[in-house]
Formats: C-alpha cells, structure tokens, sequence
C-alpha cells in the first residue's frame, strides 16, 4: 500500500509539472501576441506575463520542494482563477460602460481556459469541494459574460457570443458533471488495481510464516541469472523438526516455523529475501555479496534461531548450507550445491554453517555452538 501511495504521488507531481509548464506555455504565448498586436490593452499586457511568471516560480518549488505539491495545486488554481476573473469584469464593464465597445471584439480568448480551470478544480480538489470551487468558479468567470451577454442579443448571436455562451453555459456544465463520473471510474480501477496486487501478493506469499514462497523463492533466484548479478545463497533447515512435532504437536511446530521465518526476515537487508522452500526448510537469497560476507549472514542467522525463546521447546537449531553463484552456474546446479552444503551441515551434527564452493565438494568453513 506504501507503495502505490508513493506511486500515485509521483503520478500526481507529474500532472502539475505538466499543468504548470503548458500554463506558462500559454500565459507566454499570450504575451507574445499581445506585445505583437496591432492594439495594446493595459489588462492583456499585464495579467498573461504576470501568471506566467508566478507558475515559473511554481515549477521550480515544485521540483526543489515535492512535499508541497498540495500546496502548489491551491495557488495554482487559485492564480488561474484570478488570471480569468480579471479579463472577465474588466472588458464587461468596459463594454458596458463604453460606447460602440463590443465585448465579444475585446474580450481575450479565455472561454476554452475556464473549461480547463473546471477540469482542473474538478481533478485535484476531492469530493464535494469541487463542486463548490467550480460553482464559484463559474460565478465569478462565466456569470458576468452571460448576463451581459443576455442583454446584448446582438451580440449573443454573432460567432463569436454564441461560442461565449456554448463554452460558458452547456460545455461547462458537461465538465461539472462528467468530471466525478471520470473519478469515480478511476476509483474504480485503482481498486481493482489494488485488489490484484493484493492477490499477487498471496499468490506469492506462505500462507504459514507470511514470507515468500517457494515460487517466489524460485522467481527471484533466476532473475539473478538473467541479470548476471554477484549473490549467494543460504539454505538453512531446522533440526530435529519431526521429533518437535512428534513431542509437542503440530501447533508448536507451526508456531517454530513462524518464529525462524519472523527472526531471519528481521535480520535481512530490504534487498535480501527469505522463501520457504518446503516444509521446514527455507531459502535466503543475498544478492551484491562475497563469500566471507554470505558465510557472516549465515552465521548470523543461525546464531539468532539457536537463541530463539520458544516454549515449550527446549532450544531450536537450523542447519545452514551455504553457495556463491559463480560464473557458469544455473538454477539447477546453484540448488544442487547448496543442497550438498545443507546435507554436510546436517551431517555433522547440524547447527553449524557450510560454505561450499563450485566444483569437488570441499567445505570451506564451519561454524557450529
């Protein structure tokens, strides 16, 4: 679940990346053609360089200080918002108020952009909030220009107001509407996406010790091969398990299993991995390693089950055998090594390591209590 929190967050940070530069694309562009125009209005020469500018600014937060995406999101719609408000009441009331002034002639191209601000506000604010942004949105953006509209039909039936009224009135309420239908679609999925890894994750977990299991286990081992990594690996066996479960029952012997798979696990590294291989034996992969470094792991984990405190059995060992992959090698010949390994272990009386190397079966260092 972390990590599809962590993933969805990374999914959402290049979203307002994304959103702030086409933004700033646009505010720029805009500002061009202003600059480059026959006529210079005071409004369209100030707000598109000054919107530009502030998401630059944002962009270069976002990417020194990813933890305040949330933060980013509110100016930014909130600076959008503003960069359409101000258009909106200035070029109405100039209509209004000036003479042989037409608003559909000096009003700027934004009714596409408020459809978008819609589309934003309904996206990055949750539930119901949105609906109310974008109602306020559409009062303070849209309502002017309508009911100016409304009282200069002339105008209202040119092109240009019919566009006005299309993008302003019908568009933006198929954006308000369709918007929680598009998330509530993408809950969904994200829940059925969540619902397939959790069950990848039972597919590949013991159901006993909740480590992996021996598909997993034989999984990972070959993916060593296909990326011809430096690894060892252990594979370690607890002693004496039938006479545990002979003398104690099965129960303790479930509950012995689960402890040598909880206290190995502990002592693993993130990038090293335990699998049960098959009833009580289990296989430790450790990956970027040499052979000192592996026979260390391996006594390590020995020593800790050999002090591990499960009543009613007196004590629990494990026999480890333990190999390097070594240039050559493949699944078969790694496994049948290691399983040499675990069988000289067990043969001298277990609760000790064996390293075997490639090659005559020549033990290389034993630890035993």
């Amino acid at each position: 679940m972390m990590r599809m929190q962590e993933a969805d967050d990374s999914y959402v940070r290049t979203a307002v990346l994304v959103m702030l530069s086409l933004a700033m694309f646009a505010g720029i562009c805009a500002t061009l053609i202003h600059w480059l125009g026959p006529v210079h209005r005071p409004m369209d020469l100030i707000v598109p360089p000054t919107a530009s500018a502030i998401f630059g600014g944002l962009i270069v937060a976002l990417v020194k200080r990813p933890w305040w995406l949330q933060g980013i999101v509110r100016v930014t719609l909130f600076v959008a918002a503003l960069a359409l408000i101000a258009p909106a009441w200035f070029y109405v009331m100039q209509a209004e108020s000036t003479p042989g002034v037409q608003l559909v002639s000096v009003l700027p191209p934004v009714s596409t952009l408020f459809v978008i601000l819609l589309v934003m506000v309904m996206i990055f604010i949750p539930g119901r909030r949105a609906f109310g942004v974008a109602l306020l949105c559409w009062l303070l953006i849209a309502l002017p220009v309508l009911v100016y509209l409304l009282f200069h039909p002339r105008e209202m039936w040119m092109p240009r107001g019919i566009d006005l009224v299309m993008a302003y009135g019908p568009v933006s309420i198929m954006v308000v509407v369709l918007m929680p239908v598009q998330r509530g679609l993408t809950g969904t999925i994200r829940r059925l996406a969540a619902e397939r890894a959790r069950m990848e994750v039972m597919l590949h977990r013991d159901p006993l010790t909740g480590i992996h299991n021996r598909r997993l286990g034989e999984r990972l081992l070959r993916a060593l091969f296909e990326n011809g990594q430096v690894a060892g690996v252990i594979m370690l066996d607890v002693d004496r398990f039938k006479v545990i479960n002979d003398t104690h029952g099965h129960p303790v012997g479930d509950q012995v299993l689960q402890a040598v798979a909880a206290r190995c696990k502990a002592l693993l590294r993130p990038d090293e991995s335990i699998a049960r291989w098959g009833g009580e034996e289990f296989l430790v992969i450790v990956p970027g390693i040499d052979a000192a470094g592996l026979y260390l792991v391996a006594e390590r984990l020995q020593l800790a089950i050999a002090r591990l405190p499960l009543t009613p059995v007196r004590q629990v060992t494990a026999s480890f055998g333990a190999t390097m992959i070594e240039h050559g090698d493949d699944f078969d010949s790694v496994l049948h090594r290691v399983d040499r390994a675990l069988y000289a272990a067990k043969e001298q009386g277990g609760n000790r390591v064996v390293l075997l190397p490639a090659g005559p079966l020549e033990v290389l260092a034993v630890a035993s209590d």
